[in-house]
């Protein structure tokens, strides 16, 4: 499934909603407190020149603004999940829709485990990974949103970051009984970020409540995540 968090959505599916905008929140007086694991180390190592290539932006001379990729993903840390089939965002900035490939890689296989083409103007886009692509435990899987500069396809650009399965499970213990915010703090406290910023998401679907806006936004500020300050949350009901 895709979904898109846009500033200018179209009304045209009556299926979307459109919340309100993103408000600022202080991260000081967040519930969910994001803390990298310490045990993971830093993903900024993985990559030659301690470039983590998670944010890219087309280098282009002709008038238009550029096109520009934003993975969610913490700044300085693994991305750690719990999900056999997590969720993967990233935030495409572009005056018109632009062409997009999205690749998950294995570390000891040559091929590709997925690869999805997909278009989206500036917004927000949710990768659930599906079943074919499901993620082996304690493997760090690489995953690549590959975003077309021009219209031939002949120069583009790329955002890169990473996705782990934790294999030990005492995180979700008596997840059940929680509250969907406690679920999101208990997350972020063990440096789990995807299963983190997702179950935020999910919740706000069910119950569009401020409070929780106000928590992403505090979250990808702590994780040093750059976006844009103010967007308008699409999601399908």
């Amino acid at each position: 499934m895709l979904a898109a968090w846009s500033g200018n959505v179209s009304l045209s599916n009556p299926s979307v909603n459109v919340a309100s905008r993103f408000q600022i929140g202080s991260a000081a007086n967040a519930e969910v407190r994001w803390t990298p694991n310490p045990d993971r180390g830093s993903a900024s190592s993985t990559l030659s020149g301690g470039r983590r290539g998670t944010a890219a932006a087309c280098a282009l001379d002709n008038g238009v603004p550029e096109p520009a990729i934003t993975l969610l993903v913490p700044d300085d840390s693994h991305g750690l999940t719990t999900k056999v089939q997590p969720t993967l965002s990233w935030y495409i900035e572009s005056a018109q829709v632009v062409d997009m490939e999205f690749i998950l890689s294995h570390p000891e296989h040559a091929e590709p485990v997925y690869t999805k083409r997909l278009q989206s103007d500036t917004g927000l886009v949710e990768m659930v990974l599906p079943e074919l692509a499901a993620l082996e435990a304690d493997v760090e899987y690489w995953w690549t949103v590959f975003v077309d500069c021009d219209s031939d396809g002949e120069y583009e650009i790329h955002a890169r970051s990473f996705v782990e399965r934790v294999s030990d499970g005492s995180v979700a213990n008596g997840m059940q009984t929680m509250a969907p915010l406690d679920q999101a703090a208990t997350y972020a406290a063990n440096g789990i970020w995807y299963d983190a910023l997702n179950t935020l998401v999910s919740s706000y679907r069910e119950d569009s409540q401020l409070v929780t806006l106000l928590e992403i936004r505090s979250l990808l500020d702590q994780a040093n995540t750059q976006v844009p300050l103010e967007l308008s949350l699409a999601v399908e009901s």
